[in-house]
């Protein structure tokens, strides 16, 4: 198998992580897995000094051979320098044609939908691929307020009918999306469900928090961590709005990167918030110590219908660590949480509502009981290994196409 992706490990995120485990898993089903992605850059558009010279470099990653293909990084957090990058990828990845022959099918992962192009001309060259849409573009960024051009939105519509109408299989994330990708004609009857999912071996469920304080050096405060992207879709704004109105003592720590992180730090300061931090973002490996150390998690996304479908990895991750979660959101992450009896809700973008979720849990004398109940939510509907065996079938099936 051939996996076509923008991001990958060494980047920190949770992308990298779930497309990691995915080739680690696909490995141990008896596939032979192949990853083609630009040099590494995400979330701050700055390649790493080792990577900087304009070549390819091939590595090895748990096993699996990743191919790094040279491109254009552009620090800033302008969608417009997004794109830039991700149609340079798209273009420079139409060198992988060169690997068609050796491999059964290819995994295109979506955004950016640009790949779209390579993928069709994978299909062109026999080899039949299937294409997960993590994210929905277009419809994304028109959602955010980008692609106001009627040219430039027909433009993307049209790319997105090109990668559907050649897929052999079409998978996302959530049940919503589902039903949004198969109204499109081009992806009608081919759309499947592959949630996200997790480990759940990585995360001790018995460490509690004052123990992962303890390990971590942190002082002994009520904690509530939000670990993950400070991006565009978070809008982590109203958690510091939350934050100037919380009555209560209380550590919020952000651990991670994005592009929205600068203004949000500076903004921050501007309101000497005391009882909120920012932290760099860390590797995969240390995000269950990070949980650990935590009374709760946070799970942050704005308002609109299309966030309402999605399914944060940071959602699972949190709830296969034990640890009850905050969140502000509409629609999917807080009907998991909410049938559960997982955590606390509060409406998108509502700083108040959020106030007052982050206040009712530090004072839940239940908090314990909340966090046992979400991990076994993930452990019965949302545990990696049964994803992964759909996952292989999907491929398998491809492949005979």
């Amino acid at each position: 198998m051939l996996l076509l992706t923008q991001y990958y490990e060494p980047e920190v995120g949770a992308a990298q992580t779930r497309l990691r485990e995915t080739v680690a898993g696909l490995r141990e089903r008896g596939f032979r897995v192949t990853v083609v992605a630009p040099v590494p850059s995400y979330p701050l558009g700055v390649i790493p000094e080792p990577y900087r010279w304009w070549r390819p470099m091939r590595t090895r990653i748990l096993g699996a051979t990743v191919i790094r293909l040279p491109t254009i990084a552009i620090p800033g957090a302008r969608m417009s320098r997004r794109i830039v990058a991700q149609a340079a990828f798209a273009g420079v990845s139409m060198a992988s044609l060169g690997l068609a022959g050796r491999h059964d099918v290819v995994l295109v992962e979506s955004p950016p939908l640009l790949l779209a192009v390579t993928a069709r001309a994978f299909r062109a060259a026999g080899l039949p691929y299937v294409f997960h849409v993590a994210d929905p573009w277009p419809d994304f960024p028109i959602a955010m307020g980008y692609l106001r051009s009627p040219a430039a939105r027909r433009l993307a519509y049209g790319i997105e009918d090109l990668a559907y109408r050649g897929a052999a299989a079409i998978t996302t994330v959530s049940p919503g999306l589902v039903e949004l990708l198969s109204a499109k004609p081009s992806a009608a009857g081919r759309v499947r469900l592959l949630p996200n999912g997790v480990d759940t071996d990585r995360f001790d469920a018995s460490v509690t928090p004052a123990e992962g304080r303890r390990r971590l050096g942190w002082p002994e405060w009520f904690t509530i961590v939000y670990v993950g992207t400070v991006g565009l879709a978070q809008g982590i704004g109203s958690l510091l709005d939350a934050a100037a109105l919380i009555e209560v003592p209380v550590s919020i720590r952000i651990v991670g990167e994005g592009v929205e992180k600068p203004a949000l730090v500076a903004r921050a300061e501007a309101m000497k918030l005391t009882n909120l931090t920012f932290e760099p973002a860390v590797p995969q490996a240390e995000v269950p110590a990070i949980l650990a150390a935590a009374d709760a998690a946070l799970v942050i996304l704005r308002a609109g219908p299309l966030f309402e479908q999605s399914l944060p990895t940071k959602l699972l991750e949190a709830m296969a660590a034990a640890r009850p979660v905050v969140v502000g959101a509409d629609g999917l992450a807080a009907r998991i949480v909410g049938d559960a009896d997982a955590g606390y809700l509060a409406r998108a973008e509502d700083a108040a509502g959020l106030a007052r979720a982050i206040e009712a849990c530090s004072r839940d004398p239940e908090r314990v009981r909340k966090g046992a109940a979400a991990r076994a939510t993930v452990v019965t509907d949302y545990d990696r290994v049964a994803i992964l065996d759909r996952l292989a079938g999907i491929l398998r099936e491809a492949s005979m196409r």
